[in-house]
């Protein structure tokens, strides 16, 4: 079986490469491991940031829409009545 250095050299080489493969196979299941839960946790994040969006930054984006068009209306008033004064 073993006649020359070589063909210990092979055997070597050929039981080196296999554990090579082996190394890398586990590697690759718990880099996809990984990437799943990665998957995961992002799926929760853009859960709670729809959630947020729709809690806090709707509303308040509504309220500085009501409260510029209640400033407009204000100082509409305010001339009106700053008229009738001077009139007076």
């Amino acid at each position: 079986m073993f006649e020359t250095s070589k063909d210990i050299l092979n055997i070597v080489l050929a039981v080196g490469f296999g554990l090579i493969a082996v190394f890398l196979s586990i590697t690759l299941f718990y880099a996809i491991f990984v990437l799943r839960d990665l998957g995961e946790t992002t799926k929760a994040m853009k859960k709670v940031a729809k959630q947020a969006n729709s809690m806090i930054i709707q509303p308040a984006k509504f309220l500085t829409f009501l409260f510029e068009k209640a400033r407009t209306i204000t100082e509409i008033v305010e001339k009106n009545v700053a008229k009738k004064v001077k009139r007076k």
